[in-house]
């Protein structure tokens, strides 16, 4: 990934092993604190014309001057198309150890609408636990663009959070 020789070893895979299974494995190096393996595996499936779904596992061993461990967690979330261009979806993901923020406990769900064959929009809520702060309810705002072989969404919904809180705290 990177050709320093500090970050010598850091690598990450991502692949289809199986008709519906997917998997990836990544090292990463955080210069002058350690070490982070992570791993996970996906079940992903389109049930019907209407039902997609996927299940997955992952896995992250951290090993740190002072701390060594693993944290593990599960996620998952199904995707309803009642029309064409409208679609709702739910996911979640647990894990019962989150230090270091390494897999994250969040659920929440959206509604999204394609406005055209390649731009769509997907509005909804997240609700995650932050370790510090407890849990956290942010909205979500992910417009979206349909290349040849992949669909682009970015979450700004967070952004647009913070600059109405803002513009009321003045």
């Amino acid at each position: 990934m990177n050709p320093s020789p500090m970050f010598m070893g850091d690598y990450n895979a991502f692949g289809q092993f199986s008709p519906y299974f997917y998997g990836r494995g990544m090292q990463t190096t955080i210069p002058g604190i350690g070490r982070v393996n992570r791993m996970m595996f996906i079940y992903q499936r389109e049930i019907n014309d209407f039902l997609d779904i996927y299940v997955g596992v992952n896995a992250a061993k951290y090993t740190f001057p002072y701390s060594v461990g693993q944290s593990f967690g599960v996620s998952g979330g199904m995707t309803l198309h009642p029309a064409d261009d409208f679609h709702l979806t739910v996911f979640g993901a647990y894990s019962p150890d989150n230090r270091y923020n390494l897999n994250r406990t969040y659920y929440g769900a959206t509604v999204g609408y394609d406005f055209t064959n390649r731009f769509g929009v997907d509005v909804g809520v997240q609700r995650y636990y932050d370790v510090r702060q407890g849990w956290r309810t942010v909205p979500m705002v992910a417009p979206s663009y349909k290349f040849r072989k992949f669909k682009l969404g970015i979450d700004v919904g967070g952004l647009f959070y913070e600059a109405v809180r803002s513009a009321i705290d003045r």
